[in-house]
């Protein structure tokens, strides 16, 4: 029995919310192996598509933790194990629903969710654009490779400038939207 796409949303909206409230590192565990064992073909691959775009955060949080436990003292390992283990069900429950949810069919019968999701998308193929863009005009300028250094401040300027054409084009759309009578204020 497949279930529809809207009840696969709410299924997914519900288990986001039963993985917050979940405190222990084995049930997370456990969660994480079922997730991998039910999701189907890829799993590899889903599993990657989760952790690449949370892996730095992580590995930036954990240091962070356990430079302050060894500061103070005190033990964080469990702290830090239970939530690197959240955050990753987290993103691979997200990763899942993005695989296996059609957005445009979840939300058909909810006509201001699907508004904002043609914003979501619309942000999304923004930003992808900015950075292939970028990466293309640095490509054109430079003959050897850029330094670590260089890409640090590149990325920063493209984060820059991507968070402006962001803010502008969220405004601009705010307006089409509420000249039409989509946002009721």
């Amino acid at each position: 029995m497949s279930l529809s796409h809207p009840a696969r949303l709410a299924l997914y909206l519900t288990a986001v919310v039963a993985v917050t409230l979940v405190h222990l590192p084995v049930p997370l565990l456990v969660l994480l192996a079922s997730i991998l064992l039910v999701s189907g073909r890829g799993r590899i691959a889903l599993l990657l598509r989760a952790a690449r775009p949370v892996f730095w955060v992580l590995l930036l949080m954990s240091s962070g933790y356990l430079l302050m436990g060894w500061l103070t003292n005190q033990a964080v390992l469990d702290t830090l194990l239970l939530i690197n283990l959240r955050v990753v069900v987290l993103a691979l429950l997200t990763a899942w629903m993005m695989r296996d949810v059609d957005l445009d069919r979840a939300l058909a019968h909810w006509p201001r969710a699907r508004r904002w999701l043609v914003i979501v998308r619309g942000q999304l193929l923004l930003f992808r654009r900015l950075g292939r863009d970028y990466r293309h005009a640095q490509r054109s300028r430079e003959t050897v490779p850029p330094t670590l250094r260089q890409r640090f401040f590149g990325s920063a300027a493209i984060g820059l400038g991507a968070l402006d054409r962001g803010v502008h084009n969220a405004e601009m759309v705010t307006q089409a939207m509420r000249s039409r009578g989509a946002l009721d204020d």
